[in-house]
């Protein structure tokens, strides 16, 4: 498979989402992991502390359109592309004019269908309109201002549009003026990871991410790839054939292999993790064969976002990993292994017969 860096596109992506970097110092002081916070930059964090008090004059307009929570799938910027995709432009006001020129009816039916079905992938198929949407809405593990942003958006769609790109375009000289400072290096990890994927796809993934992710990829010919700079330590896997990638993604991802080399370290962890009664639940439904975080939202009466954070906490003690068997959607499985060499350092660390 072939991978293709496009730099256009991943600076749309950053673009849409720029604004919710007001809520990065809230995201990292809520994170209790202190290993995974150990990954993150120092100059990243001072970026973002400055970013905050730049936005903080727009934190209505930023509430409007950004959930608070990073684990949350339903910022509008996500809708927005899920229901209209970024490839195929070079420009981020083309991007934006080329959905306000589509039809309103049409414009309407795509978002709301978009609002259904962004998680797990769901039925493209499935029939929508705005009444079941609201009563999806409703449904949502959601706070209730969150959800009267969608019920906004949802009623008028196009003035919802019209409005967020006003306020992008408020805040576009941050943007710019922010984004210029990694472009070069942008280009130099977007070239890199491209190239170095394009050979022996499998095997070079499973290397980069450190085994954390085995991701099969399907036997389509390109895979598009995107990089983040607003966003470094975050991975997207979008399908079989994009992948929105974090500029300091490798390194983190090292970093993180680093930490779990210390067994002793990486047994108390673990156990922690696992010492959460909804987490150990996850982790159950996991094991029976539950991959969708909205079947275990569902199952399990939390958000998605909920779900989302505890999936991630395994994710980085290295007890579950990121799977996708060819033309099969995403999933999680559980490192047996991994766990029965925990149990059995517990053994023996505690002299049991």
């Amino acid at each position: 498979m072939k991978f293709k860096f496009n730099e256009d596109v991943s600076r749309i992506y950053d673009y849409l989402l720029f604004p919710r970097l007001y809520f990065y110092k809230y995201d990292y002081e809520e994170n209790k992991n202190d290993d995974l916070k150990s990954v993150i930059h120092e100059q990243y964090l001072e970026m973002a502390e400055r970013l905050n008090e730049k936005l903080k004059p727009y934190e209505k307009e930023i509430s409007q359109y950004f959930q608070k929570s990073i684990y949350s799938s339903y910022d509008y910027p996500n809708i927005l592309t899920h229901a209209f995709p970024v490839e195929g432009y070079t420009d981020e006001h083309q991007y934006l004019e080329s959905i306000l020129d589509v039809d309103d009816s049409e414009f309407k039916d795509k978002l709301i269908k978009s609002l259904v079905t962004m998680e797990d992938d769901e039925d493209e198929k499935i029939s929508v309109d705005e009444l079941n949407s609201t009563e999806y809405i409703n449904n949502l593990k959601i706070d209730s201002a969150n959800k009267w942003n969608l019920f906004l958006m949802v009623q008028n769609p196009k003035k919802y549009l019209k409005d967020y790109i006003v306020f992008l375009k408020t805040v576009e000289p941050l943007f710019y003026n922010t984004y210029n400072q990694f472009k070069d290096e942008l280009i130099e990890v977007g070239m890199d990871i491209s190239a170095r994927l394009s050979k022996n796809t499998a095997q070079s993934f499973k290397k980069i991410t450190q085994n954390l992710i085995n991701y099969e990829f399907s036997n389509r010919e390109v895979c598009n790839l995107y990089v983040s700079a607003m966003f470094p330590y975050s991975v997207r896997l979008m399908g079989d054939h994009r992948i929105v990638w974090g500029l300091k993604s490798e390194f983190s991802f090292k970093k993180v292999s680093e930490i779990n080399e210390n067994q002793l370290s990486q047994r108390v962890k673990i156990f922690k993790a696992l010492g959460d009664k909804t987490r150990y639940e996850v982790l159950k439904m996991i094991s029976n064969g539950h991959s969708s975080i909205k079947n275990i939202a569902e199952k399990l009466d939390v958000s998605s976002a909920t779900i989302s954070y505890h999936v991630n906490e395994f994710l980085t003690t290295g007890i579950i990993s990121i799977n996708r068997d060819k033309d099969k959607k995403a999933g999680y499985r559980i490192d047996y292994h991994k766990l029965n060499e925990v149990i059995s350092g517990l053994k023996e660390d505690l002299n049991f017969e």
